[in-house]
């Protein structure tokens, strides 16, 4: 999914619903390594994130 239209606009959705928080991104080139945001917390978060994205994607391809 890295890179996809996909993927921007999960990092799209959770900007957008996460404004309090800091959402400073890293260098693209860091973003294969699991490190999107610079702050350790937020990038925690999105990880979280992503797997409540995945998850529920998956569950409604099994449908």
């Amino acid at each position: 999914m890295l890179g996809t239209k996909e993927h921007y606009d999960v990092i799209d959705f959770f900007d957008r619903v996460n404004t309090n928080l800091r959402l400073d991104k890293e260098p693209k080139n860091l973003w294969k390594k699991g490190i999107i945001y610079q702050d350790g917390e937020v990038n925690d978060l999105f990880k979280q994130f992503l797997a409540g994205y995945n998850y529920g994607k998956a569950m409604q391809e099994g449908d």
